[in-house]
């Protein structure tokens, strides 16, 4: 409960990592072509307990239309199938890419705070250093994939022979244990950390 409302409030300040991180994601869904539709199913199935796949969720739900609402004891909800990405390699990069390109993002937020404090343009003795540093971390904070593309990824590094694979297993490891271990901060580490690093590149002492 108390971690729960301590990750809700996290979410909360940290915003504009959970949008570019959407964003981003959503960037690389449709360049990779993951299926996605609006479906309806009934007001007493909670899909996202179910943990179903596509064939078991065809049985229990039905596309709708542009435009067309649910019906009378049903719910409508946006569903995305990572499963439904044809090829491995796609779905390792729908999952991959944006965990790289936000953290670069994050990271050349950082870089630009750092080198506004080197030149004398921002001080770290006042506050407004502080804008452009929570953009970084908040950016960073999210950067890791989320579970549901991480859930296709390990299921799937399971079935296909491509090499890829024994890079999938330890980047859904890692994700999942970040998840496990919410209530250590490893996100808001990974962003302290990638601060402390650009810091580090470009030899100033930012903590």
């Amino acid at each position: 409960m108390v971690f729960g409302l301590i990750g809700l409030i996290f979410n909360v300040v940290t915003f504009p990592g959970m949008l570019i991180n959407g964003l981003v994601q959503d960037r690389f869904d449709g360049t990779y072509g993951v299926p996605e539709a609006r479906v309806a199913f009934d007001d007493d199935l909670d899909v996202d307990d179910a943990d179903l796949d596509e064939e078991a969720l065809a049985d229990v739900a039905r596309v709708l239309d542009d435009g067309e609402s649910a019906g009378e004891g049903e719910t409508a909800e946006w569903i995305v199938n990572y499963e439904g990405v044809e090829r491995f390699p796609d779905l390792f990069k729908v999952v991959i890419y944006p965990f790289v390109l936000t953290s670069l993002l994050a990271g050349a937020v950082f870089a630009v705070t750092g080198g506004l404090i080197e030149f004398g343009l921002l001080s770290q003795d006042g506050n407004l250093w502080l804008i452009p540093f929570w953009i970084g971390f908040a950016t960073a904070a999210h950067a890791f994939p989320n579970q549901d593309p991480t859930d296709a990824l390990w299921r799937r590094s399971s079935q296909t022979s491509s090499p890829l694979k024994f890079l999938g297993y330890p980047v859904v490891g890692v994700s999942k244990l970040i998840n496990a271990l919410e209530f250590l901060w490893l996100d808001a580490v990974y962003a302290l950390v990638l601060w402390a690093a650009i810091g580090t590149v470009m030899g100033l002492s930012l903590i």
